[in-house]
C-alpha cells in the first residue's frame, strides 16, 4: 500500500482494492519464480459485468516506454472495443491497468476465444517478441458504432490542454468521434510525442469519446512552450483521422 498513491483507496471500493492487491501479489510471485526471459510477462485478469454491458480486463506488469499503447493495440487486434480503461503506476515501477471492453463485432461480452487470443498477443508484445502490431490492429475489422447519428451530423473533434487544474501534470482533453481502434491511435501519438502518461481517463457514450491524458515531459514537467502545446494538438488531431472510416463516394 505505500507504493500505491494516496488517493487510490478513496477512489475505490474493496473489492476493487483486494483484486488488484491480489493480482499484484500474482505478479510479484511469478518475479521470483521466473527466470529473465519472462520479467516482462504480464498477469492477466478478466471480469464479466453483464449487468453493465461489458467485460473488465486487468493487466499487471513493469511499466516501460509504449506499454499502455501496446496494451491497447493487443486489445484492438484481438477483437475488442475499448470503452472506458484506468491507468495506476506504483511507486515501484508496477503498473495496474484496467480496460472495459465489449466485443468489436457484436458489441457483448468478452469470450474466451478473443479473451485468449489477447493473452497470448499481450504476452508476445510485451515480452519483446517479434509482432508487427500495427498490422495486426490494421486488418482489424471496425464494427459499426452502436450510436446512429443524424444523418450528416458529426461529433466534432476538440482537443484542449490544460495546465492550470494540476499542479504537476499537464491534462490533454479530447473528445472526437469513437471508433474502433481510436484509443490504440491516440496512444500511439502520445508515445511519439515522448510524453510520460501518468493517468488515463476513457470514457465513450453515445458514439462520443471523451478521453483524458494527464502527462508529462520527459523531465517531469508540464508541456509549457506554445510550439510544443500545438503540435500536440495537431498530431493528436491526425491520430484521430487515422484509419476513420472513408465518405461514401460522391461526397
Amino acid at each position: 500500500f505505500q507504493n500505491l498513491p494516496p488517493r487510490y483507496c478513496q477512489v475505490n471500493d474493496a473489492k476493487e482494492i483486494l483484486r488488484d492487491v491480489t493480482q499484484v501479489h500474482r505478479f510479484i510471485h511469478l518475479q521470483l519464480a521466473s527466470n529473465d526471459d519472462n520479467a516482462l510477462a504480464p498477469i492477466v485478469a478478466w471480469q464479466n459485468e453483464p449487468d453493465r454491458g461489458y467485460s473488465t480486463v486487468t493487466v499487471c506488469t513493469w511499466d516501460r516506454d509504449r506499454l499502455f499503447s501496446n496494451i491497447t493495440g493487443c486489445l484492438t487486434a484481438a477483437g475488442f472495443n475499448i470503452l472506458g480503461a484506468e491507468i495506476l503506476t506504483r511507486a515501484d515501477g508496477i503498473i495496474i491497468d484496467t480496460f472495459y471492453v465489449t466485443d468489436a463485432k457484436t458489441g457483448l461480452l468478452a469470450n474466451r476465444e478473443e479473451r485468449e487470443k489477447f493473452e497470448s498477443l499481450a504476452q508476445k508484445v510485451l515480452t519483446d517478441k517479434t509482432v508487427d502490431l500495427p498490422a495486426l490492429v490494421a486488418r482489424t475489422k471496425a464494427a459499426p458504432s452502436i450510436y446512429k447519428s443524424i444523418q450528416g451530423e458529426l461529433i466534432p473533434t476538440v482537443v484542449e490542454v490544460d495546465n492550470d487544474s494540476s499542479d504537476t501534470r499537464t491534462i490533454i482533453d479530447l473528445q472526437a468521434e469513437d471508433r474502433v481502434g481510436l484509443l490504440y491511435d491516440l496512444s500511439r501519438a502520445l508515445a511519439d510525442l515522448e510524453v510520460d502518461l501518468s493517468v488515463a481517463k476513457i470514457l465513450t457514450e453515445q458514439g462520443a469519446a471523451v478521453d483524458s491524458f494527464y502527462v508529462t515531459e520527459q523531465d517531469g514537467g508540464k508541456i509549457l512552450d506554445s510550439e510544443r502545446i500545438k503540435a500536440v494538438k495537431s498530431k493528436l488531431r491526425l491520430a484521430v483521422l487515422h484509419s476513420a472510416p472513408a465518405p461514401p463516394h460522391g461526397r
